[in-house]
């Protein structure tokens, strides 16, 4: 019979469930114990987490070596707020002086679409991301959070401040082309009416003075050495493509689909390189004004909001290679869904914090792109190109740009 003995350090002790040929680690993951806090001891002996595997008649002894309480997260002070046949349940950790509680609410689908709209307009309202009398430019791509956007601004009209918005997609590439995602892009704006304008790839080229056509470049891109360019270049292009059209219409607002865990995992990159980056669900640079109205609701949130309220429009097509990001960008997200699991609302706590870092940091100093015309924001310690942006940078290095581009 094989024992795992965990020993804390408040001075318990538990035996943990493990059967012969499991992993050590996945013992003390599916216990809720990080390899980091534990040593273990087989018949005396120090083994590794990673390699050793439970045998028959092991008795192996993890202890921890940080005093500290393991149990305040793997077994939190739980409140939870039952609901029949729930659908969804949200949890949040809060700190009241150091003592921690954790509060779950299960909802019904009705009172999860309730759920989320509130939280919308709570945050609009909060966050000031929409503001009496804004002309506003959103960029709708058919994927669910633009469209669960569209969605919410429909179903909560007229509590939130009017606005004048036009939505713009733009496509160019066969991942922005997909018909069901183009499809539920220009069937979102039908609830509100919304002006809709297509970017086309000829415009794309234009703007980023391009050799050749813009899917021929992505083409050679995503199939180079430096394929990991493949969505920075696909970000910017739809960056400076709507705030293109923004300074066609005169709207002085552009309004992102990025969602919480977009953010989160946005500030998971922050710390993790120290590039700058502006404020959350607020930013300004240059005569723009850069918005996030979704930055309270997940990912997970607005795709089962979709669900409930709009099923028809809860389609995607599945990511393709110019929709495919690095492992770099994999590794942010997978951290910060990680974080969701380990710190429940942890979000709300990040972004008070961001906020309050915001204050204490030098000003923003950003350049002017000669090629693309974007503003972009001048990072400390590193050499950055007097009068390009890192993607059009990128692509006068790659000869990508025509030659009157630089």
């Amino acid at each position: 019979m094989s024992t795992v003995v965990f020993r804390n350090k408040t001075g318990g002790s538990e035996t943990l469930h493990a059967t012969p040929g499991q992993r050590l680690l996945d013992v003390l993951r599916l216990h809720g114990i990080p390899a980091n806090a534990v040593l273990a001891h087989r018949d005396g002996e120090v083994i590794p987490e990673s390699t050793a595997v439970v045998g028959t008649d092991d008795v192996i002894e993890v202890r921890q070596v940080r005093h500290y309480d393991l149990d305040v997260l793997r077994r939190p002070k739980e409140y939870v707020y039952a609901a029949p046949d729930p659908v969804y349940t949200k949890s949040v950790l809060f700190d009241h002086g150091g003592t921690l509680e954790r509060r779950t609410e299960q909802f019904t689908a009705e009172t999860f679409v309730m759920y989320v709209e509130e939280t919308f307009v709570q945050s609009v309202a909060a966050g000031a991301t929409m503001r009496a009398g804004d002309r506003v430019v959103i960029g709708l791509s058919g994927g669910r959070d633009s469209v669960a956007y569209l969605k919410l601004l429909e179903r909560t009209r007229g509590r939130w401040p009017e606005v004048d918005m036009t939505a713009v997609t733009i496509t160019g590439l066969p991942d922005w082309d997909e018909p069901a995602t183009f499809r539920t892009a220009l069937d979102a704006c039908a609830g509100l009416g919304l002006d809709h304008v297509i970017v086309t790839a000829d415009d794309v080229a234009e703007l980023f003075k391009l050799r050749e056509p813009f899917v021929d470049v992505m083409n050679k891109v995503v199939a180079g050495e430096h394929r990991n360019m493949n969505m920075v270049i696909g970000h910017q292009v739809l960056r400076r493509m709507l705030e293109q059209e923004a300074e066609r219409r005169g709207a002085p607002v552009v309004a992102f689909g990025f969602n919480a865990d977009d953010l989160v995992a946005s500030m998971v990159t922050w710390f993790t390189t120290g590039y700058r980056m502006g404020g959350i669900p607020v930013r300004e640079l240059g005569s723009l004004r850069y918005v996030f109205p979704l930055y309270r609701i997940t990912k997970k949130e607005l795709t089962l909001y979709l669900e409930l309220v709009a099923p028809g429009l809860n389609r995607q097509g599945a990511p393709g290679r110019f929709t495919t990001g690095s492992d770099e960008r994999s590794l942010a997200y997978a951290v910060a869904d990680h974080l969701y699991d380990l710190w429940p609302g942890i979000d709300y706590y990040l972004f008070n914090a961001f906020e309050n870092v915001q204050r204490t940091l030098l000003p923003l100093i950003d350049d002017l792109c000669r090629v693309c015309g974007g503003r972009y924001v001048l990072q400390e310690g590193v050499a950055n190109p007097a009068g390009l942006c890192d993607v059009c940078g990128f692509l006068h290095r790659q000869e990508a740009l025509r030659a009157d581009a630089v």
